[in-house]
């Protein structure tokens, strides 16, 4: 997944997203009424490549600094709210993965650089881990949002040895077609 890519100037992620802002407000009032952001943003941030704003230039991302991130989320919220959400939403987990080992960073990234990632932080759920180093997890999750556009989660869990000793907290990736997904 080692990518030379061209980064943005910081200024020029924002008037990226600056241009966006009429397309998105036009959605603005179907993502409240939908509950969720509308694909046809989520297809605009990746196009754009705001998506790649905090993500490692090693896995195709911009990694851009704190500042454009700011700057690029707080513009996209001028046209919707909701999009400005999951897009910071997506830059935390992806400057998160991009502290994760570089198979992480392939499993998520190796079918192109614009993916989204969701995840529920907090330790919800139980990860037994087994003597193999694979992992058994269950558990529910509320509130991950983004999971509509997402191909993967950051999920949290207590993680138990087999024997039922808690070794720790962690934060476990999970493709998404691997979860049962609930629009309570």
């Amino acid at each position: 997944i080692m990518q030379v890519v061209e980064r943005l100037a910081e200024s020029d992620a924002k008037g990226i997203a600056e241009r966006l802002v009429p397309e998105l407000r036009k959605r603005a009032q179907l993502a409240d009424e939908m509950r969720s952001v509308p694909a046809e943003n989520i297809d605009l941030l990746k196009k754009s490549g705001l998506l790649q704003t905090l993500q490692p230039s090693s896995t195709g991302g911009q990694e851009l600094s704190m500042r454009a991130h700011v700057d690029v989320v707080s513009t996209i919220a001028r046209g919707c709210n909701a999009t400005a959400w999951v897009l910071g939403v997506f830059h935390a987990h992806s400057w998160m993965l991009g502290h994760m080992d570089v198979q992480a960073q392939r499993d998520v990234y190796g079918k192109g650089d614009d993916q989204a990632v969701s995840a529920v932080i907090g330790p919800r759920g139980k990860a037994t881990r087994k003597a193999d180093g694979s992992y058994v997890l269950n558990g529910f999750w509320p509130f991950a949002s983004g999971n509509a556009a997402a191909e993967w989660l950051l999920l949290g869990s207590e993680i138990f040895d087999e024997a039922g000793n808690k070794l720790d907290d962690g934060d476990l990736l999970v493709p998404k077609h691997a979860l049962e997904v609930l629009d309570l």
